[in-house]
């Protein structure tokens, strides 16, 4: 008696098993492993209902005891082959944990060398902008020493003087590209068209900016990446694609903001970005924009100029209207 309870208890127990199993193929979509062990399982159940049946009807004990035998050998078969396509899995999965290791230190190394290009073009500003005047405004100060007339001296201070704001101007243009107070004061949009107004005019495109944010704010690290991310675009077409024509759309709608960048240029072919100065960019703009957990897609063909979509999502709150 206690040998049929604890069958029963047994049976019950592997077809709850087989169950839940069965009930979990969505979750694993459909994957052939999980569904040869959910069919083990609730083979499993049979062969112990067989074994029921042998303690009850001794008569039929060979028969069962057959279908036990063979149900046990299918039980086997089925769980070796699932154990085949779980390695299979396994090995795709460190696969594809080592494409993600090398994609993100491909990414790593883009935002190194892009930071490293930031500081030394900082430092050549700094060198060859700020430094000379602040020496021609030292040398101007020196000449004036041990001068009595009054004419010279006044000459010199107004030399210097003109030196010194020049000097402030300098600072000033480096400071903006560092940190742009018209993005903090007023907002991406009058940002982005303010560093479009600065561009020099001559042999460059007509850029078009096409926008419905108007006034509102976002918050901070979106305005920062998105305004660094169309400058470094707007960049690119100027130095690369020989473009004529430039369409910036930069649209909000339904707690999403949405970039779209297009340029007429030359374009390129869709593998050089992943080995050139380029693609150096796109790396380092891709990063920027996964940082905020946004979709970044680049369309590209050679003369067929470059496109680029941005996507991202606002939490609730993230736009207030100043």
């Amino acid at each position: 008696m206690p040998i049929k309870i604890a069958l029963i208890i047994s049976i019950i127990l592997q077809f709850g098993a087989a169950i839940i199993a069965l009930s979990l193929t969505r979750r694993t979509k459909t994957n052939v492993a999980w569904w040869l062990i959910s069919i083990a399982f609730l083979l499993m159940a049979i062969r112990r209902v067989f074994e029921l049946f042998q303690l009850l009807d001794s008569e039929s004990k060979l028969i069962t005891g057959l279908l036990s035998t063979w149900t046990g050998v299918l039980i086997s078969i089925l769980m070796l082959v699932s154990l085949i396509f779980i390695k299979q899995i396994f090995n795709i999965q460190k696969r594809m944990d080592e494409l993600r290791k090398e994609s993100e230190s491909r990414v790593l190394s883009a935002i190194v060398r892009t930071e490293e290009n930031e500081r030394l073009n900082f430092s050549k500003e700094l060198h060859d902008g700020l430094g000379p005047l602040l020496s021609s405004v030292k040398m101007a100060i020196s000449a004036s020493r041990g001068k009595d007339e009054a004419a010279v001296d006044e000459k010199v201070m107004a030399n210097a003087e003109k030196l010194i704001d020049e000097s402030i101007t300098s600072l000033k243009e480096i400071s903006n590209k560092l940190s742009p107070h018209v993005l903090n004061n007023f907002g991406l949009k009058k940002a982005v068209k303010s560093f479009i107004s600065r561009l020099p005019v001559t042999e460059n495109p007509t850029i078009s900016l096409d926008s419905n944010i108007e006034d509102h704010r976002f918050p901070y690290n979106i305005e920062v990446v998105l305004y660094r991310v169309i400058c470094e675009l707007i960049t690119n077409s100027l130095k690369h694609s020989r473009a004529k024509n430039v369409f910036i759309s930069l649209m909000e709608k339904d707690g999403i903001i949405a970039l779209d960048y297009l340029d007429d240029g030359v374009g390129f072919d869709s593998e050089i970005p992943e080995l050139s100065e380029k693609g150096l960019g796109f790396a380092n703009i891709k990063s920027r924009i996964k940082s905020l957990n946004g979709t970044f897609e680049i369309y590209a063909r050679q003369n067929e100029g470059v496109r680029v979509n941005i996507s991202i999502l606002l939490a609730a709150g993230g736009k207030v209207k100043v």
